[in-house]
């Protein structure tokens, strides 16, 4: 295919996902009739029926993806939509999770200005705080239900609050929430990844230091890396210094680094990573490797070290999840996870490959690069 050829192609796979978010973003979490009737009967009868997340992760990561390929009034407006309803609804954050999209709620607020927006965020670092004043182990380190009073820690709440953390602080002044944000990451580095591939369980209890789930599962991996990323971004200029001084600055670098060198030997021909990196020979995950390549595109972005390396590498991925695309939708995603260890095997179309992809495609490393 020529180049003018690759980049109209290009274009239009873009075009595909952003509608294709869109209308999940907005009509994800709806339920159906059926189950509407069902949550009536189990009310009726006493029973407990949780309440409606509407910014649970999964849609966190689609509001993330847009505003950072924002191009046009039809996004922003969209998204203002799917924060609109939250406040309307007296702003409830039930768990870590519903504060991934802080990233996305703060890019809003400086978009239009308008307070509401602020307040929103203000809502978000208020719980993390609260469950850091209240929960957190001895380490300092939030459980990721802290509900279950099981002191586990799993890595994927560093990539979802980390980065709405450390941006907070960097916009308010809040020298605590950057803190918290770098605190979880250093506590994950600490007790949390195995020696000898460099890669991560996925968590760990401080108290008696024993790491959870399997090593290298695709998406730890990628919740590491997202965190790691989101906060060497909004700590690295002139005003996040005031808050991460160069040397404690240079060493996270450096762990983010490292940890993409160790994940460098488990990319596949393809590409791709699969849904555990050393599983080579098992499935790939568009989830992970979407995850992993958005890491590689800012190590390439910030010319760090091995950036020619990274960049292939980033190509290769690129190339992969073009491949995983079809009618907006990124297939050969891992469903989602139950908890340590318990990884249903079954792939699909799902929020959490498309918000990551569409921000990685839609940076302009695509596949004509």
């Amino acid at each position: 295919m020529k180049r003018a050829g690759m980049e109209e192609d290009k274009i239009e796979r873009i075009e595909r996902m952003k509608k294709e978010a869109l209308h999940e973003l907005l009509h994800n979490r709806e339920k159906s009739i059926k189950q509407r009737c069902k949550d009536m009967i189990k009310k009726a009868a006493g029973r407990y029926v949780p309440p409606k997340d509407g910014i649970f992760w999964d849609t966190g990561l689609l509001a993330n993806g847009l505003m950072e390929t924002a191009g046009d009034g039809k996004i922003l407006e969209a998204v203002r939509q799917y924060f609109d309803r939250w406040i309307k609804k007296g702003m409830p954050v039930y768990y870590v999770d519903d504060t991934l999209c802080g990233v996305a709620l703060l890019q809003v607020y400086r978009a239009t200005g308008e307070e509401k927006y602020r307040r929103g965020a203000d809502r978000m670092a208020d719980y993390l705080l609260a469950l850091a004043a209240t929960e957190a182990d001895g380490a300092g380190s939030i459980p990721y239900r802290h509900s279950q009073k099981n002191g586990h820690v799993y890595v994927d709440g560093i990539g979802m609050m980390c980065p709405f953390l450390a941006g907070y602080g960097v916009e308010t002044g809040n020298e605590n929430a950057v803190r918290l944000a770098v605190t979880q990451i250093e506590n994950m580095l600490a007790y949390g990844m195995d020696e000898k591939t460099g890669l991560p369980y996925h968590g760990f209890r401080y108290e008696n230091r024993v790491k959870y789930g399997i090593i290298g599962w695709g998406r730890a991996v990628g919740w590491l890396l997202t965190g790691m990323k989101g906060v060497l971004d909004r700590l690295g200029g002139t005003n996040g210094q005031r808050f991460l001084p160069e040397p404690e600055y240079g060493k996270l670098e450096r762990a983010f680094t490292d940890l993409l060198k160790a994940v460098r030997p488990y990319q596949r021909e393809d590409g791709g990573f699969s849904w555990q990196l050393e599983a080579m020979e098992g499935p790939a995950d568009s989830s992970a490797t979407a995850m992993i390549a958005q890491a590689l595109h800012f190590a390439v972005m910030h010319g760090m070290a091995g950036g020619t390396e990274w960049e292939k590498m980033l190509h290769a991925a690129v190339v992969f999840l073009c491949g995983c695309e079809k009618d907006g939708k990124v297939y050969r995603c891992l469903g989602e996870c139950m908890g340590f260890s318990q990884y249903p095997q079954v792939y699909g179309a799902y929020p959490w490959s498309l918000g990551t992809a569409l921000e990685v495609i839609g940076s302009g490393y695509g596949v004509s690069e």
